[in-house]
């Protein structure tokens, strides 16, 4: 499963993903986490990126992120069938948040990133980006997500984004509201359905 979750700040992304995502796979998964923000969580792994603010030293440090840190703790399709036991500890989802200082709109995507994202079924390991807005991240990182999480969105951009999802849900998204954590989910044909933060059902994205 490749997720997206988009929302403005305030809007309830980090606390659906603190709050929902992270304990359905948790302690199997590992989060990017540029802010320092996945503080508390007992047995979390976090990693927290040093070159925010320098391009090519995060696209480096990203790199090494994934190859060190992600893929050795992943175990394929082919490791499983060959040695016909699973590994019990393996990472079973990898979380950006802040997805776009690492898969920004209209540049080229991390060759490492793209990787992973193309290789993610068969290392079994679900992805989950975290960005704020459609028009801040790489239009690959949506069109590759199985499933999109849009919360409420503002300006013509966004909401032009939004359309070309669903033609009717930009109304939708309009009237979302922001201080219930509304938001709507699209499965994989793109068609949606509104939830909250408290209400998704895990099931409705395969967890």
């Amino acid at each position: 499963m490749r997720l997206t979750v988009l929302g403005l700040q305030g809007s309830g992304k980090t606390w659906l993903t603190k709050k929902r995502f992270i304990p359905a796979y948790h302690p199997h998964c590992v989060v990017w986490d540029p802010n320092d923000e996945y503080t508390g969580i007992a047995g979390l792994i976090r990693y927290v990126p040093k070159f925010t603010g320098e391009e090519g030293k995060l696209r480096e440090e990203l790199r090494l992120f994934i190859q060190r840190v992600v893929l050795p703790n992943c175990w394929s399709l082919e490791q499983l069938e060959k040695t016909g036991k699973e590994k019990t500890n393996r990472i079973r989802c990898v979380i950006f948040d802040e997805a776009d200082l690492i898969a920004p709109s209209k540049r080229n995507l991390n060759s490492a990133l793209h990787d992973l994202i193309v290789r993610s079924r068969h290392l079994r390991v679900d992805l989950i980006f975290i960005s704020r807005r459609p028009t801040d991240l790489s239009a690959y990182v949506m069109d590759t997500s199985d499933y999109l999480i849009v919360f409420k969105q503002v300006g013509y951009n966004a909401l032009k984004t939004v359309r070309a999802l669903k033609v009717d849900s930009e109304k939708v998204i309009k009237e979302l509201n922001y201080k219930n954590h509304e938001f709507l989910l699209y499965d994989r044909e793109r068609n949606y359905k509104k939830w909250t933060a408290d209400t998704l059902e895990l099931s409705e994205i395969g967890l």
